[in-house]
């Protein structure tokens, strides 16, 4: 067995092989004063040669406590890890140096990494109680949010730390750390993650243990912005001796203090070309094939590295773009990397060029770079291209089919691709009308009512001698019917045909036709029927004659016209890159009311292939407001909203689960419930106690309080964000460098930056502005052209590239 396991690990070292990644990672990069934390070193696809050797820090101790072990890890190459013990006395911010390794005889290195040292004074002390509380006990808890202790300026992207130190007796019993719940103002911030490593510390002279929550943050907006409060629970055990020895678990919240810092705004003079890119970055473009022929589209990847706003990253511009034809460039979507500082974004674009070149300009990069506070402008190498000149008759030939060169599918990794409608017009599935359920109820209600009064009151105005006759003849009857089936079935006929009674009745027809066939044929043969079939006959003739309930479902009839045939002229073009043609025709293939969800979903990839991101959320809500379960509506709209951060609704998962059934079906059961009820106690009213309808009443009674609950928790927790605003409220923030202003003037203060794809309520207009609650309950003033209803008052208008960028900016 062991040679297999090592020939199983030989197989895996050997499918690693090639190039080594190196990354260097700090369990906590603000340390108190004397605090221990873990270094690691992960050296990914290669064993090193020898252990790396971590170089000297001035006041900082480091070593070195394991050796390299393999990490397996499902769907990664294979990693080795080294770990190291730091700690330091020194307060400030020191650097560790890129560390060397050697891989196959190869020097590899990684990137720098910080670690800032503060005095454990601006820790902020408090006290919290464990739950239950019959067995509480207080404990004393010191936390931070940690901010680096330098300049930070508007859309810049730094780390931070939700910093907790809990006593060494209470750590050693968590079973879980918990996550932490934060607000914040002016940020966009990741959700804090634990680390792996806690750290130890001694704090007013007695043991403690610290935990980081690791996250990056954004500047949204220059000015005073803020972090907290938090809140994080612990969940711990405890052994209590009651008899016998128990373990118990306990539940702490902790609260963190907020924080408040000064974000500065960037610096005037900004060179051309730049598009809010801060940080430092580095930048290089990478092509498959030098060899193109004349007029033939060239897929390239620009390379963007470095520590910064990597995520809101706008792709770098071609210098010279005389004689190109350039397409937008599409992102790779980064993984949970994104949530690191360093990294780097890869945008793949194609351009295609009308004469013939040498080359490929070099691209730029304009960025502002926080540590130095300069803007900096970097530039990739210029690309030598062999080009073969086409012949006349090719280039006539290819003119027209590259004159719009099409985005290849797999280009396209960041969104999901196009759905291929079954149809173009909207068809809601076939439902009961909401109203029957209530013209159903009322209609049974009043018949019951009618019951209980002709019961009380009845005999002041019925015929008594209608009424004697009728019970006279049917008790006359009940006593000389017959044994013999013949004479008992004429009997029975000659009364249904006397007192008229509903021949259209099944069994009251099957009766007649019985007593036709055998009573009137030349050979006539009888048999005795028994005591059960004679009781049958006679309460079927009974029911007959009293009432007849009939009720009659109705059906929706869906009205199909002929659509006209767009969906393969809108695919082409979209396929053709003309994304504006691609949706409007899309959007004009019939009124809006009839516009399937997948078409509205085609629309919002043409949108965000247009650079329009804003629009494109508008439309994948909008098919979202018509099949609540669009996946790939969804799916996309998650993206949108992560890239782009915007301000939308956050709803729990078990709305998800609700959402299975559609708020109709719920609102149907709730009111079946109330049905249910009044239709029970009236049956009550309605008959005798002997009656087997009270039976069904008394069953109803206990379904009624089961419909009713379930329906109110349905439709409570119904996630059509009514609980925020009712969705006819609802509008989407369409264009780009939104800023929500304290008044209705673009001179007045600026709130808080609203990203594309954000959702506000639109609580009243004036004017040109708009009045407008974030789902972070801030309040404000947009320009109503920033911004569109997800059910529109009019028939939109498709979407376009804007040409200029709207008022309210803040960059």
């Amino acid at each position: 067995m062991r040679h297999i396991q090592l020939a199983i690990l030989f197989v895996i070292f050997s499918a690693s092989l090639g190039r080594a990644d190196i990354r260097v990672e700090l369990s906590s990069a603000f340390l108190a004063r004397g605090e221990k934390a873990v270094l690691e070193i992960r050296v990914s696809g290669n064993q090193v040669d020898r252990t790396p050797r971590v170089p000297e820090v001035k006041g900082l101790k480091i070593e070195a406590i394991g050796e390299g072990q393999p990490l397996l890890m499902p769907g990664r190459s294979i990693e080795f890890s080294y770990h190291y013990l730091l700690a330091s006395y020194e307060v400030g911010v020191h650097e560790i140096p890129p560390i060397e390794v050697l891989v196959h005889g190869e020097v590899k290195r990684s990137e720098s990494i910080f670690v800032e040292i503060f005095d454990p004074s601006d820790l902020v002390w408090s006290q919290a109680e464990s739950q239950p509380l019959e067995l509480s006990e207080t404990v004393r808890y010191a936390s931070m949010f940690a901010i680096p202790k330098k300049k930070m300026f508007e859309n810049q992207t730094f780390a931070s730390e939700l910093k907790i130190y809990v006593p060494k007796s209470l750590a050693s019993a968590v079973i879980d750390w918990g996550v932490p719940e934060f607000e914040r103002e002016g940020l966009a911030v990741w959700r804090y993650e634990p680390s792996k490593q806690p750290g130890e510390v001694n704090l007013l002279g007695q043991p403690y243990v610290s935990l980081a929550y690791k996250t990056t943050m954004s500047a949204m907006n220059f000015g005073e912005v803020q972090m907290g409060p938090a809140t994080v629970r612990l969940t711990h055990g405890k052994t209590i001796f009651n008899r016998f020895a128990q373990r118990i678990q306990m539940q702490t919240t902790l609260d963190i203090a907020k924080t408040r810092f000064e974000i500065l705004p960037l610096p005037k003079g900004a060179p051309e070309g730049f598009d809010n890119a801060v940080g430092q970055f580095r930048m290089e473009t990478a092509i498959k094939e030098t060899e193109v022929r004349e007029g033939e589209p060239i897929s390239l990847d620009v390379i963007v590295s470095g520590a910064g706003n990597l995520d809101n990253l706008r792709s770098p511009q071609i210098i010279d773009q005389k004689g190109w034809k350039i397409y937008d460039a599409t992102a790779k979507t980064r993984g949970e990397e994104r949530r690191e500082l360093n990294g780097q974004v890869v945008f793949s674009q194609f351009i295609r060029p009308l004469e013939m070149k040498n080359g490929i300009p070099p691209y730029r990069l304009v960025f502002f770079d926080p540590e130095e506070e300069i803007y900096k402008t970097v530039t990739s190498e210029f690309i030598p291209l062999k080009m073969i000149k086409a012949l006349p008759a090719e280039k006539k030939r290819d003119e027209a089919k590259l004159e719009n060169a099409p985005v290849p599918a797999e280009r396209m990794s960041d969104i999901l691709g196009l759905l291929n409608e079954k149809q173009v017009f909207y068809e809601p599935p076939p439902e009961i009308p909401f109203w029957m359920l209530h013209y159903i109820g009322g209609a049974m209600s009043l018949y019951l009512l009618f019951r209980a009064f002709w019961r009380r009151y009845g005999h002041k105005w019925e015929s008594n001698e209608t009424k004697r006759s009728f019970q006279k003849e049917f008790k006359l009857m009940e006593k000389r019917l017959p044994d013999q089936e013949l004479e008992f079935l004429k009997v029975v006929g000659s009364f249904i045909e006397k007192w008229r009674l509903d021949e259209k009745n099944q069994e009251v027809s099957s009766l007649i036709q019985q007593r036709d066939q055998l009573c009137y044929q030349p050979q006539k043969t009888s048999k005795i029927l028994s005591k059960k079939q004679r009781s049958h006959i006679l309460d079927i003739v009974r029911k007959t004659s009293i009432f007849s309930i009939f009720c009659t479902l109705f059906t929706l009839s869906i009205i199909s016209s002929d659509a006209k045939e767009t969906g393969a002229e809108a695919h082409q073009a979209y396929q053709e890159a003309q994304f504006e043609k691609a949706a409007k025709i899309w959007l004009e293939s019939s009124s809006y009311e009839k516009i399937s969800p997948d078409v509205l979903y085609n629309i919002g990839n043409a949108a965000y292939r247009m650079g329009e991101p804003g629009q494109a959320a508008l439309y994948y809500r909008r098919s979202i407001s018509r099949d609540f379960n669009h996946q790939e509506a969804q799916q996309n709209l998650r993206f949108i909203e992560k890239k782009y951060g915007s301000i939308t609704i956050v709803r729990p998962k078990y709305q998800d689960f609700i959402a299975q059934i559609s708020h109709a079906a719920w609102k149907m059961i709730l009111f079946s419930g109330l049905w249910v009820l009044t239709l029970s106690l009236l049956t009550f009213a309605a008959t005798r106690s002997i009656s087997r309808w009270r039976a069904w009443a008394i069953a109803g009674l206990f379904l009624a309080p089961i419909l009713l609950s379930f329906g109110a928790l349905g439709l409570y927790y119904f996630p059509d964000d009514a609980h925020y605003a009712f969705v006819s409220k609802q509008a989407v923030v369409t264009t780009d460098k939104v800023v929500l202003h304290t008044d209705a003037a673009r001179t007045s203060p600026e709130i808080i930056d609203t990203p594309p794809g954000s959702v506000v309520e639109v609580l009243r207009l004036s004017g040109t502005w708009a009045y407008v609650s974030l789902a972070t309950k801030t309040r404000g003033w947009l320009p109503v052209s920033t911004i569109e209803m997800i059910i529109p008052h009019s028939p939109p208008k498709p979407p376009k590239v804007r040409k200029s960028k709207l008022e309210g900016g803040s960059a």
